[in-house]
Formats: structure tokens, C-alpha cells, sequence
């Protein structure tokens, strides 16, 4: 019954009134301490229910009693102290009505305020603390041991929220700035600095690391993870401040991504350039269900283009983009199309309707060891399709093609990197007799792009292993599928004589280390938690691949991480001849003919020559 009557809200009420009339009492204890020939206060007097009735409003008026004091913060601080000056202000006003201030004292009216605000404040804030120990010490065995790197508002911001929620057992503070070690942040030490990491989880046993960084750069996250090379330690990270809702803190923790830790220098694209070349023209893009084409769609929608026509060959990937954009974009803007690049009939009525002035050619078939097996397939699908897109580009009066390539293109060992290289040609030798400039984009691997090995090391570390890498001595070109469409759209606004342009991809990046990072990332020790096993290099790998033949001359760095490249190889004058002999083999499925076929127009290639050391001896597999 009692419990009843004095709800929550009603305690709090009586609460805040009870200490405005001690606060009141107090203010004037202290006046007649220092000056004693004044009268005493009387405690119950008609002056005292005035002040305590203009209080009580007052705070009401700024929400003083909705409040929880579970989660005191600055924000009830805030509220505390205008209630207690602008309270002030009215018991003034309303004393002088009443008796013209009669026997209260100024110093009085000096007094209140401050120690109202203490009267309020201290119980608010000593109940948070209480509660937050309690709840502490109630979930200390489902609490998991952390460390926080970072000593800035992201920082602050995740332990008051761990504190409260007994979430996360923080157990110190790490700080890139070495000077702070031995500070408190929230009443939590700070241990050390970023070099201490690796020891610092050793020490305290924590189970994760949160990544609080306003900003987070590639080589602080290398070394970070470096650290933790030997230790079960997984690695969450907070997003930057701007993009941080502060009322759901743990919902936004992110695991450390391989992209995080492979990133690069941001790219800075002459986005206005590049707008004032887009912006308002038809632009057709071809696998734009893809990795790179649906990254190219989202970009190419945002630059304001006048049409986007979307062609691809799977349902499914089709409707996945289409679905996105539609969320974003004007209903006008998209075209989406069911097709296949190889369909000259098709093709031709898509031009036709969509009048592209700008096209991008991203439709390939890119998975190495399988196409291996089907050449036919490949050659159709990569060259013939190319062949039609630029035939079209030429019928249509389009003003730029860009043919999206790859590194396997130079030196090829494989059915996919001679139909990219061939491509490449056509393109190459439509340039001579076009008015439509055709531009090679050339670049290397694409992290997380579907069918690439991030995707695989990740369902196999997922599964628990093992995670199967080819050979210990595998590097290979990444580069984040975001900054791989910044950079082909810039090279569709390029100036110059140049055919072919390579995306500057940075060092190569070992296999076996990218594995061994991603499975620290998941939190388990490469070798111990998860096993690595060499398969093997498959048909038609290579250790390392090429960005550019040693007879391409890289012009001068046109664009930060882009460099121009006339090529110097001169197509025959039967290319078309032996490309169609090429094609009608394709059609007929004379697998065997046809790679002799592709040699004569890519001398380079070598299809039954693979590299050396294509199996790996069983003492160097890790188990």
C-alpha cells in the first residue's frame, strides 16, 4: 500500500521540495553564522511556502521530476541549474510582492541557488553510482574483459555506456598520446600507449580490444593487430563520432575488417570534373549486377546522371541493384535490362533505346580455375561480348567506352587473362578507326568482390578451418571495390593519347599473411585455433601477377594513383581474321583448337606451361 502511494515520481517530488526548503533554511544558517545580530529564520513561515510553491513550479517547468536518476547525466545538470538560478529569479520576484523583501537578506538570494544545486545534484549522482557498482557486481560473470584503445569522446563515450549496462568489464584505457599513461578516464586507468598493446591484453586479460580512434589509420590497425599475432583477441570498432548515434553504442560495434586493415591513403577524385562530365548524360553500364558494376550503378546514380541503363545476365543480381537504387533514386533515372552482352540483336534495340553517350564494360567471367575447363565459354563471353559492345559504341556514336580489365591480361598463364588480353586488343584497334575513344582500365584484385578469396578464407575460418591457401610464396594486387569505381569513372574524364589506364594498386599483398590476419581478426591464432593447409597452385596460376608489359611505357602519374599507357603493341594487320577464326572455334566447342588459336593472337599466353612449384611438400603445411 505505502509502495503505492509513493510512486517514483511522487518520491522525487517530495524529494527536490524538501530540499529547496533546506536549502533555503541552510542559505540562511550560513548569513547568520557570519553576521549574528540578525534574527533567526522562522522554519514553517508563510515567506518559506512561498519559496518552496515558486520552486516546486519552476523545476516542474524544466522538467526536473521526469528525470531517471538511474541515468543522471550533464543533461539533468543542465536542468538542475537553471531550475535553481531561474527559481531564484522568481522567489525574488514573488518575495517582493509579497512583502517587499522584508527581513530576507540579499546574501540570501546569493546563497540559495548554489547550494540547491548541490542539495539536488549529490543524491542524483551518488544514486547513479550506487547503482551502476550494484549492477557491476550482479553481472560480473557475464561481463567480457575489454581494453579500450583511445582517450578522446568515442572513448568517454563507450565506458559511460559500459558502465551502465554491464555489458563490458573495462579493464584500462591504452592512448596513442604515451603522456597520458597513469591518468583516469571515467575513474579507468589508462595503462600505456598503442606500442604497450600487445602486453596490456596480456596483462589484463581482456578478451577484446575496442577501437574508440577518432581516426583510425591503416598502419595504427597493422600494428595493433601485429600485436595480438599470438593471443585469442578480437578487435571491435566504434564508427567515426559524426556517424555515431550515442544512444545505442554497442549495436554500432563493428568487427575489424581486412579493408580496414589494407586501406589505403584516401583517394581525392576531381569529383567536380568528373560530374561535369557525367552529369546529364544517358550512361550504360554492362554487368552492373556485379562487385564493380553495382558499385559503379551507386556512384554513377549519385552524380545526377540523366539515364543509367543497367544490363546484366542474372535475374537475381539485377534485381538486387535495381531494388537499391529505386530506394534512393528517381524512378527515371534507372533502366534496368535481362541480358546477355554476347546477344548482338539485343544489345543493338538496348542502344537504341537507351542512347548511352558514356558506356562501361564490367560483364566478364572472372574465376580462374573454372574457366580453365570451359574456354569456349569464356572466349564467347569476354571477347565476343566486348566485340558487340564496341562494335555498338561505334554504330551508336557513343563518345567513351571503358573496357574494365585486369592484371591477369599481362603475361597471361590462364583461358581468363588471354580473352581479357585479346579484349583488350579489339579495343585497342577500334581506337584507330573510331570516333568513340576507347579506354582500358586495368587494375588487379578487388577485396570482397564475389568469387575472391576473402570471401572464401572468411567461410572457412567461419566453418573453423582449415583455410586453404595455394602457396606460401602467392602475392597478389588489392584494392577496396569502392576506390576501384572512384578510379574508373576518373579515367572516363581523362585528357591524352593514352589506350590504357592502370589503377595504382599499391605493394603486392601475400596470401598466407592475408590469411593469417583475417583469422586474427576473428579472434583465433593462425596455426593453433585455425589450420592453414597449401593446396597447391591450380591451372593457370601464377605466384605473382604484372600491372603492365615491360614494352608499356607508364606515362607521367595523371591523376594521384593513375597512370596513362599508350601501348606500343601494334595489332596485326589479320587480328580480325584470327579473332573470327577464333570466335567460330569457341561456337563450335573445340576447346583444344581454340587455345591454340588465342596463342596466335596473344603470343604471350602459354596454356600448357604453368608455373613451377605447383604443389607444396608436406612438412611446409601447417596444421
Amino acid at each position: 500500500m505505502l509502495k503505492k502511494i509513493l510512486h517514483p515520481r511522487l518520491a522525487i517530488v517530495l524529494h527536490d521540495l524538501f530540499m529547496a526548503w533546506l536549502a533555503w533554511v541552510i542559505a540562511y544558517g550560513i548569513r547568520y553564522s557570519i553576521w549574528p545580530q540578525a534574527p533567526q529564520v522562522d522554519l514553517f513561515s508563510p515567506e518559506i511556502i512561498l519559496v518552496i510553491a515558486i520552486q516546486g513550479v519552476v523545476a516542474w517547468y524544466f522538467n526536473l521530476y521526469r528525470g531517471l536518476w538511474r541515468f543522471a547525466s550533464i543533461p539533468d545538470l543542465i536542468n538542475i541549474t537553471k531550475s535553481a538560478v531561474f527559481g531564484t529569479l522568481a522567489i525574488a520576484v514573488g518575495l517582493f510582492l509579497f512583502n517587499r523583501l522584508e527581513g530576507v537578506p540579499r546574501s540570501v538570494l546569493l546563497l540559495y541557488p548554489f547550494i540547491l544545486m548541490v542539495l539536488w545534484g549529490a543524491p542524483r549522482l551518488l544514486y547513479r553510482i550506487w547503482k551502476d557498482k550494484r549492477q557491476g557486481q550482479l553481472s560480473t560473470r557475464k561481463r567480457t574483459p575489454v581494453l579500450v584503445v583511445g582517450a578522446g569522446r568515442l572513448a568517454d563515450l563507450f565506458i559511460r555506456h559500459a558502465t551502465a549496462s554491464g555489458q563490458f568489464d573495462v579493464r584500462g584505457v591504452v592512448a596513442e598520446n604515451p603522456h597520458l599513461a597513469g591518468a583516469r578516464l571515467r575513474g579507468i586507468k589508462i595503462l600505456g600507449s598503442l606500442d604497450d598493446v600487445g602486453d596490456l591484453v596480456k596483462k589484463t586479460g581482456a578478451e577484446a580490444l575496442i577501437l574508440a580512434l577518432d581516426v583510425s589509420a591503416p598502419k595504427v590497425l597493422q600494428s595493433l593487430v601485429s600485436q595480438l599475432k599470438d593471443q585469442p583477441c578480437r578487435i571491435h570498432v566504434l564508427p567515426n563520432p559524426d556517424r555515431l548515434d550515442a544512444g545505442d553504442v554497442f549495436s554500432q560495434l563493428q568487427p575489424l575488417t581486412i579493408e580496414d586493415l589494407l586501406g589505403r591513403d584516401p583517394v581525392s577524385l576531381e569529383w567536380q570534373a568528373v560530374s561535369e562530365q557525367l552529369q546529364g548524360r544517358s550512361v550504360l553500364v554492362t554487368g552492373g549486377g556485379g562487385s564493380i558494376g553495382s558499385e559503379l550503378c551507386r556512384q554513377l546514380a549519385a552524380l545526377n546522371v540523366a539515364q543509367l541503363t543497367v544490363v546484366d545476365q542474372s535475374e537475381f543480381n539485377l534485381y538486387c541493384i535495381e531494388r537499391e537504387l529505386r530506394r534512393h533514386f528517381s524512378e527515371s533515372l534507372l533502366k534496368p535490362v535481362l541480358a546477355d552482352v554476347t546477344d548482338r540483336a539485343h544489345m543493338q534495340h538496348i542502344f537504341q533505346l537507351g542512347r548511352p553517350d558514356v558506356v562501361f564494360h564490367a560483364a566478364a567471367y572472372k574465376h580462374v580455375p573454372l574457366l580453365e575447363d570451359m574456354p569456349c565459354e569464356a572466349f564467347i563471353n569476354n571477347v565476343q561480348g566486348t566485340c558487340v559492345v564496341a562494335d555498338l559504341c561505334h554504330q551508336f556514336g557513343v563518345s567513351d567506352m571503358i573496357l574494365i580489365s585486369t592484371d591477369k591480361a599481362v603475361h597471361p598463364h590462364n583461358v581468363m587473362g588471354a580473352t581479357k588480353r585479346i579484349a583488350e586488343k579489339y579495343c585497342q584497334w577500334k581506337n584507330a578507326r573510331s570516333d568513340t575513344r576507347y579506354r582500358v582500365v586495368r587494375f588487379g584484385n578487388v577485396l570482397g568482390s564475389a568469387g575472391s578469396v576473402v570471401p572464401l578464407f572468411h567461410e572457412q575460418i567461419a566453418a573453423g578451418g582449415p583455410v586453404t591457401v595455394t602457396h606460401p610464396e602467392m602475392t597478389r594486387y588489392f584494392m577496396t571495390i569502392e576506390e576501384a569505381a572512384q578510379l574508373i569513372l576518373h579515367s572516363a574524364i581523362l585528357t591524352g593519347d593514352y589506350d590504357t589506364v592502370l589503377l595504382d594498386m599499391g605493394d603486392p599483398i601475400n596470401i598466407l599473411e592475408l590469411a593469417e590476419l583475417m583469422i586474427r581478426l576473428a579472434g583465433k591464432v593462425p596455426h593453433q585455433d585455425i589450420a592453414i593447409h597449401f593446396t597447391g597452385l591450380r591451372a593457370g596460376e601464377k605466384l605473382t601477377e604484372q600491372l603492365f608489359y615491360d614494352v608499356e611505357q607508364l606515362a607521367s602519374v595523371v591523376h594521384g594513383k593513375l597512370h596513362g599507357i599508350k601501348s606500343s603493341t601494334q595489332v596485326g594487320s589479320d587480328f580480325i581474321q584470327q579473332l573470327e577464326r577464333a570466335l567460330q572455334l569457341a561456337r563450335q566447342f573445340d576447346a583444344a583448337r581454340l587455345k591454340r588459336q588465342m596463342q596466335r593472337l596473344v603470343p604471350e599466353y602459354r596454356p600448357d606451361t604453368f608455373p613451377h612449384l605447383s604443389t607444396v611438400a608436406p612438412h611446409e603445411t601447417h596444421h
